[in-house]
Formats: C-alpha cells, sequence, structure tokens
C-alpha cells in the first residue's frame, strides 16, 4: 500500500500526464490541481474516529437508505474549519479571479464569523440563502463561497467514505446514488474485459458497480431511450444519455485496472464534453464546481 507521499507523487504524474493527453483541459486541470494535491495530503492525516461508532442497518440498507442516512450525521466544526483552512489556499493559487474573495473568507473563517459543519448537511434552499447572506456580509462573491463550501465537502465526505466503507463492503448494492451518502455519480468506467460499470460519487468519491443497462439517475432500463455520445475517434471517452431523464454522465470505457485512475482528474479531462452535452440540453447526473455554475 502506497503511503502519502507516494499517492501524492502519484497523483501528480496523473495531473502532468492528464494535461498533456488533454490540452483542451489544461486550464480546468492545472486550477484544481493545487486543490487536489492538497486533498491527498488530507486523506493521510486526517482522523474522523467519531464516525466509526456508526451503524449500519441491513435492511435499511436493502430498501435504499444509504448508510449516512440511517444515522444521525453531524459533521464536526473543528474538522471542518481545519479542511477550510487547509484548502483556501491551494484554491486561491488555482483561482486567481477569486483569491482576494477566497483570502477574506479564510479570515471570516479563523475569526469565527463563519463555519461550514452545518451547511454540509443542510437542504439546497437552505445552503443557498446562508451562501448569499455570507457573500453580502463578507463583501466577497457568492461564486466564492460556493466553491469553497464544495470542496470542503468533497475533502469531509471523501474521508467520512474511506472510514466507513468497510461497513457495507459485504452488501450488494443497486441503486444509482452512492450508498454511502446518496449523491449522484459524477463519472463512470466500464472495466476492460470484464465489462462492468463503475459509478463514482460526486460527493464522497465512493466507488459501486452498476448495471450497464440501467439509467442511474432515473432507473429506467428502457434501451431505445439511452446512448453514448462520443467526440472524434475517441470511443474510450462518451457520456452516457438517457432520453427518458434527459440527464448525461461522463463516461470512461475500457479502462485497465493496472492504470491508476483518479475520478476527479478524469472528470476535469472530459470538461468539454460536459460543455457539449449540456449545449445540446441536457443535464449532468451530478453538478460538481467544474460543469455547473448553479
Amino acid at each position: 500500500m502506497l503511503d502519502t507521499n507516494e499517492k501524492i507523487e502519484r497523483l501528480e504524474k496523473i495531473i502532468g500526464e492528464a494535461s498533456e493527453s488533454h490540452p483542451h483541459s489544461r486550464d480546468i486541470i492545472h486550477a484544481f490541481a493545487p486543490f487536489l494535491l492538497e486533498k491527498a495530503s488530507l486523506m493521510g492525516s486526517l482522523d474522523f474516529k467519531d464516525h466509526r461508532t456508526m451503524a449500519m442497518d441491513e435492511l435499511q440498507f436493502k430498501n435504499g437508505v444509504p448508510l449516512l442516512r440511517q444515522n444521525e450525521f453531524s459533521p464536526v466544526t473543528h474538522a471542518c474549519e481545519l479542511i477550510a483552512m487547509a484548502i483556501l489556499p491551494p484554491l486561491e493559487t488555482g483561482f486567481q479571479k477569486l483569491s482576494t474573495d477566497l483570502e477574506k473568507l479564510r479570515a471570516a473563517i479563523m475569526e469565527k464569523k463563519i463555519g461550514f459543519a452545518d451547511l454540509l448537511v443542510s437542504s439546497h434552499e437552505e445552503a443557498g440563502g446562508l451562501i448569499e447572506t455570507w457573500a453580502l456580509h463578507e463583501d466577497v462573491s457568492v461564486e466564492a463561497v460556493r466553491l469553497a463550501l464544495m470542496m470542503v465537502a468533497k475533502v469531509y465526505f471523501e474521508k467520512t467514505a474511506r472510514t466507513l466503507a468497510p461497513l457495507i463492503k459485504d452488501f450488494a448494492w443497486d441503486k444509482g446514488y452512492c450508498p454511502i451518502c446518496g449523491s449522484a455519480p459524477m463519472i463512470a468506467k466500464i472495466r476492460d474485459k470484464i465489462g462492468t460499470r463503475h459509478l463514482y460519487c460526486s460527493q464522497c468519491a465512493h466507488e459501486w458497480v452498476f448495471s450497464r443497462v440501467i439509467c442511474p439517475s432515473c432507473g429506467r432500463n428502457k434501451q431505445s431511450s439511452m446512448t453514448y455520445f462520443f467526440v472524434d475517434d475517441k470511443s474510450r471517452e462518451s457520456a452516457f444519455v438517457c432520453e427518458e431523464c434527459g440527464r448525461y454522465l461522463i463516461t470512461m470505457d475500457k479502462v485497465s485496472d493496472l492504470v491508476p485512475l483518479d475520478a476527479d482528474i478524469s472528470a476535469l479531462s472530459l470538461v468539454h464534453l460536459d460543455v457539449i452535452m449540456q449545449g445540446k440540453g441536457y443535464l449532468p447526473m451530478a453538478a460538481c464546481a467544474w460543469n455547473s455554475c448553479s
């Protein structure tokens, strides 16, 4: 098993290779790279011991209730603050146009004026209202607050998922949303030779196997309304499209288990497919920082 430094070195290599093979996505890859490297470091240093006491109800799980929704999940304020203080400087580096606003947010967190813990479990409407209030009060853009919140959540939930994954490893899951946090997938991979489709959660990065003949978003299996959209001759990079619900899912085909894959870097590399699909009127199954401005 790789240690944290080795994982970061491997990630740096993946980022470099993605920038070379997908020059059209180089700017957005480089924008998120400092954050992704810091996230990799935090995965090795954060310790959420309190979450290991969570219970897994097999009957609820079988009925489609994700693990976190079975328990009283309450993010730890101190951990959220620690994450925010760690990731804001890399975000300032990657997003120069937002750097001043992100720096102001960092000062507000240090002064205990704002905190992200409660927002991680708030409804979309509640979070949206508080984001606008903070932006107005701290004289920063809504875009900066939203980016910071999404990235804090990404780190917090990914670490949580890694901690809790052993609780569900022996149980089957046939839903198109994440078995740990309940969020929609941001990208899929189809394994080489075996042909199974694996989904990656947009929130916590958990990976699970899902049917290739069912739409993860609406659950329909009407084959005549499902297709894959390709660009040029890159048949391994596509967008799964469901005409029934109007959603798409970026997909990588024939992925070898021998090749290291980072779901975030893969999604960033194929952001041009997001642009094309949204230009055609389709919506992503999951709204991420790079494929949505809402």
